[in-house]
């Protein structure tokens, strides 16, 4: 069956790494991709507002049956990429997640790995919650030679996608780790730590002192 594939990447620091697994992909027959603009239409677009962003997002989508999570470095910390996982799984898309940091970008530099976005969303039904990393698997594309398994892989994104109930598709949600949420203010941290490490001294002096006294008592 002919796929159309949503890619999904940060756009500014992956791009080169990104149109290595595109081209791959459309070379062969009959395969289209989704998801791509050039520099210059990315930032009118992104000047036009979030609701903008949005529906450009949405269009691209639109005919797509599987979303390739291209994965980098900081993949997972773009808000975009975030939307654009949580709108696949509602839409019944499929994901496939590929690591690409150790391709080379325009420099001819590999980049570190970064962690995995599918595992920080979670979809639920009856109380049994999932990770999306736990249904659609992650690949990396030189180790796992993705230049000839893509086309394996996104049809296993496509049918995993079909195993999902309505309910699930409905519950994705984001999770939050215990960093995230508590979202400190780096000068009230600062302000914080100090105000410990003062108490800490005092509290030492006055149990230096009180010991003091009580040997002089004992004498």
């Amino acid at each position: 069956m002919v796929r159309r594939v949503f890619f999904s990447f940060h756009y500014g620091r992956d791009v080169w790494r990104v149109n290595q697994v595109r081209n791959s992909w459309v070379a062969k027959e009959n395969r289209e991709a989704a998801g791509f603009i050039d520099a210059a239409e990315w930032e009118e677009v992104k000047r036009e507002g979030e609701d903008t962003i949005k529906d450009w997002i949405d269009e691209q989508m639109h005919g797509t049956s599987v979303t390739a999570v291209l994965i980098g470095n900081e993949t997972a910390d773009r808000d975009w990429v975030r939307y654009e996982i949580k709108k696949s799984i509602k839409r019944g898309n499929g994901i496939v997640g590929i690591k690409v940091h150790s391709l080379k970008d325009k420099e001819g530099s590999t980049d570190f790995s970064g962690s995995n976005p599918l595992k920080k969303f979670v979809v639920e039904e009856d109380g049994d919650v999932k990770t999306l990393s736990s249904i659609f698997p992650t690949y990396h594309w030189k180790r796992d030679n993705g230049r000839e398994n893509i086309g394996n892989w996104v049809e296993e994104a496509a049918q995993a996608s079909e195993q999902l109930s309505g309910v699930q598709r409905r519950s994705v949600r984001r999770i939050e780790s215990i960093a995230e949420g508590l979202n400190f203010d780096v000068g009230a941290v600062i302000v914080l730590g100090i105000l410990i490490v003062i108490f800490i001294e005092k509290y030492t002096d006055m149990a230096l002192l009180k010991s003091s006294e009580s040997y002089i008592f004992a004498v």
